[in-house]
């Protein structure tokens, strides 16, 4: 958004164009947006000695650049601090010590396993973990703030030192709703210090034996940043079917619940707690979605922050407005009432959102709390009306559908319209590349990036409203085959709300792939620039995302595996 609240492409910096014109000298239509490898384009793979070298010395440049360029200073009437706390932070240190080893553990057999009292927590506030072993033997918890760190990826924090572990009961199933809330005893509390700061955090347990799992949380600082980070939470707890013991873990889904028929008729659960750990390695959906836009985000030195789906439905109506844009990336699928309100409030006053995914605000969700009071800790989804107790504005049906009937695409731009298998993505076609959103990627109608689409993805629907504003664009039009053979296409949108917000949907849940290399996929540099200008837009200032996305740097011993459940064609 331009300084007059107008929507205005951002002009990239002049090592930006420098750096980019080869790229787009070289781009032909309907090829494969990449590049060929050469000094001028890429941080090559090379030893750790010289890898070591050059890194501080990007780290500096992304420092300098910050305070050239204006990303670190303030924007005009949030009251930002003077200097961008994620670019001081990720001057520290990093490692690759967060990565789990060989041996981690496993649902069956429970080695070690654990969950924390909230999905957030603040500074200066306490947060408890509650931990298994199996058999009975000392751990430690070691806690790491995820980032660029020179491409490490993390930077170390803590220690806990050796704490004495016990089985704790088994996590039993609700025979009617399939809720499965472990209840086990807090084993270790934490007060956050003060100097640490807002982001993910990856509690890596170990025990004696070395069998290691995760704890995730989300670390809020309260302060008013450029962008707000929202972490889908609900839909990490929708699809998590702990313990993946194949006899009694239930989540949302029919295709990883077993045991008993709840009051769905099928083993899926119509409830789901936080009150447990997440299935196989620990961490959610985090490390398979999301992992490449924070590590891209903090190595461009946006000055953002971080939340969850819980601190949005928890904020009220005035949950996101000490912000110019917030991020809903990777899957975020299911929206409570409070979340869906804050979210077109925040638009509705001013605020720019990218949905940097697909499939969001798909299912309504309702908040419980859980058997002690604590407020969030049950996601409720019945999924049928016919079943819901709750009848009306927050039955859990699809937001499109009765009685809700507050379509996604009103919001986001798209909605849900199909998936392919786990795997088997496919390309993204370029549309209306005179548009700002592609300034500065030489993309041209017709152009195809290979991959990006998938596993999800969004398109326009006539039959639905359009969300209200000027400047509606679709910026992609991408066919497939989905996994039930049915063609299909998908759409990347953009739009201008009345309050003169920009709101971007990328269609596809693998934005983010095409952003870093942590996943394992290879970076585009053109998705990144696009990126890059969307939230420059949002911010008001130029990014270091110009010349750094064509760097690349690959580093050598981040990478994460794919999860260890693939979904499958789900509803």
């Amino acid at each position: 958004m331009g300084p007059s609240g107008t929507c205005a492409a951002p002009v990239p910096t002049r090592v930006g164009l420098a750096r980019i014109a080869p790229v787009v000298a070289q781009a032909t239509r309907g090829t494969l947006p990449i590049p060929s490898a050469g000094w001028q384009f890429y941080v090559h793979a090379m030893s750790t000695t010289k890898k070591a070298y050059r890194l501080p010395f990007l780290l500096v440049c992304t420092c300098v650049l910050s305070i050239v360029f204006g990303q670190i200073l303030p924007a005009s009437g949030l009251g930002l601090p003077p200097v961008n706390p994620v670019v001081l932070e990720n001057m520290q240190p990093g490692t690759t010590a967060w990565q789990l080893g060989a041996l981690q553990a496993d649902d069956v057999n429970n080695q070690i396993k654990g969950y924390a009292s909230a999905t957030s927590v603040g500074l200066g506030q306490s947060i408890d973990f509650f931990v298994s072993v199996n058999p009975a033997q000392a751990y430690t918890m070691n806690f790491y703030r995820i980032g660029w760190y020179q491409g490490l990826g993390g930077r170390w924090l803590f220690n806990t030192g050796a704490i004495a572990g016990t089985p704790q009961k088994s996590c039993v199933p609700d025979a009617t709703t399939g809720l499965i809330d472990c209840g086990w005893s807090p084993t270790y509390s934490l007060s956050i210090p003060a100097a640490w700061t807002s982001g993910v955090y990856l509690v890596v347990l170990t025990n004696s034996l070395g069998y290691q799992n995760y704890i995730v949380f989300v670390l809020r600082d309260g302060r008013a940043a450029a962008l707000r980070y929202v972490q889908p939470v609900n839909t990490y707890q929708a699809y998590n079917n702990y313990p993946d013991d194949h006899a009694t873990g239930k989540s949302l889904y029919e295709y990883n619940s077993n045991g008993v028929n709840t009051v769905a008729n099928t083993p899926r659960a119509v409830k789901v707690s936080f009150n447990r750990p997440y299935a196989d390695r620990g961490y959610g959906d985090f490390l398979n979605y999301e992992v490449d836009f924070v590590r891209w985000l903090e190595r461009s030195a946006y000055d953002v922050t971080y939340t969850t789906d819980v601190d949005t439905d928890l904020g009220g109506a005035s949950a996101l407005n000490t912000t110019l844009g917030v991020i809903s990336a990777g899957h975020s699928e299911y929206w409570s009432a409070g979340m869906r309100n804050a979210m077109e409030a925040a638009r509705d006053s001013g605020v720019n959102i990218g949905f940097f995914g697909a499939n969001a605000s798909y299912w309504q969700v309702r908040y419980e709390p859980d058997s002690a009071g604590n407020a969030d800790r049950v996601v409720v989804c019945y999924k049928d009306a016919s079943i819901d107790p709750v009848q009306g504005p927050l039955t859990t049906v699809l937001w499109r559908s009765a009685p809700v009937n507050r379509p996604e695409q009103t919001m986001v731009g798209v909605q849900f319209t199909s998936q392919v298998n786990w795997g088997n993505n496919v390309d993204y076609v370029v549309i209306n590349s005179a548009h700002w959103a592609y300034g500065g990627t030489g993309f041209l109608d017709g152009d195809h990036v290979a991959g990006l689409l998938g596993y999800e993805m969004d398109r326009s629907m006539s039959d639905y409203p359009l969300p209200a504003g000027t400047g509606y664009t679709l910026l992609s039009n991408s066919p497939f085959t989905n996994a039930s053979g049915q063609a299909d296409y998908s759409n990347a949108s953009i739009y201008q709300a009345p309050s003169h917000a920009i709101v971007f949907a990328a269609g596809t849940s693998s934005w983010e792939w095409a952003l870093d290399n942590a996943t394992g996929f290879t970076p585009n540099v053109r998705i990144e620039r696009t990126t890059a200008n969307i939230l420059d837009a949002f911010t008001n200032g130029t990014s270091l995302a110009g010349p750094l996305a064509i760097a690349n740097p690959v580093i050598p011993g981040v990478f994460i595996p794919p999860p260890v459940q693939l979904p499958v064609a789900l509803d």
